[in-house]
């Protein structure tokens, strides 16, 4: 018992985080494995990212018996930070906020150097949430990888399609109700209207 308890002496940040990721991981990832189709696929990956946290952990215990149990937590504490920052900071979104819009539809232009960016504002910690007026916005850029759109839909929409279309020289994503079923001369003729109203 005592030989066993060992592993738990002088307990890190990234050992007690570990410990944690793995209890929470390894039943999650063997469950995933008995779904069908892309489940035992996520399931697989969950239990490499088990495996990984399990080496960091045995790394950590065997650094833990030779240096000094405050300078390995400050350390791990730095890199925790910097890597959660790290992570933000890729996955940072340009956030469109319909939540509270009654609309089946929404439009997102790339400009072509002819129109005014949307404003947007700052939304913790890295993302930024798009100014719109009506049902349409303005960006730079929507087909930069680096940087996510995450269009909010409304709570009554039962799912969300976003459609890219290419009219009168801008480059359009065209996110809709996924209950209705819009056809391309409908498309064209809502783009053409709301167009319109951002010219004026």
């Amino acid at each position: 018992m005592k030989t066993s308890l060992k592993i738990f002496k002088k307990p890190t940040v990234f050992s007690v985080l570990g410990f944690l990721l793995i209890l929470i991981g390894l039943p999650v990832g063997i469950n995933g494995l008995t779904l069908k189709g892309g489940g035992s696929l996520g399931g697989a990956i969950i239990l490499f990212g088990v495996f990984i946290v399990f080496l960091v952990v045995i790394l950590d215990r065997i650094i833990a018996k030779k240096v000094s149990l405050k300078k390995i937590n400050r350390i791990e504490i730095i890199m925790l930070i910097l890597g959660i920052t790290f992570y933000s900071f890729n996955g940072r979104e340009i956030i469109i906020d319909l939540t509270e819009k009654k609309t089946n539809y929404f439009i997102l232009i790339e400009n072509n150097g002819k129109l005014n960016n949307s404003e947007m504002s700052f939304s913790f910690p890295f993302d930024k949430k798009i100014k719109y007026q009506n049902n349409i916005a303005v960006i730079n850029s929507i087909s930069e990888n680096y940087q996510r759109i995450d269009l909010e839909s409304p709570d009554y929409w039962n799912s969300q399609r976003m459609q890219p279309w290419e009219m009168s020289g801008f480059k359009v994503r065209f996110y809709s109700n996924g209950d209705n079923r819009l056809s391309e001369k409908e498309i064209d003729s809502i783009i053409e209207k709301e167009l319109k109203v951002l010219n004026n």
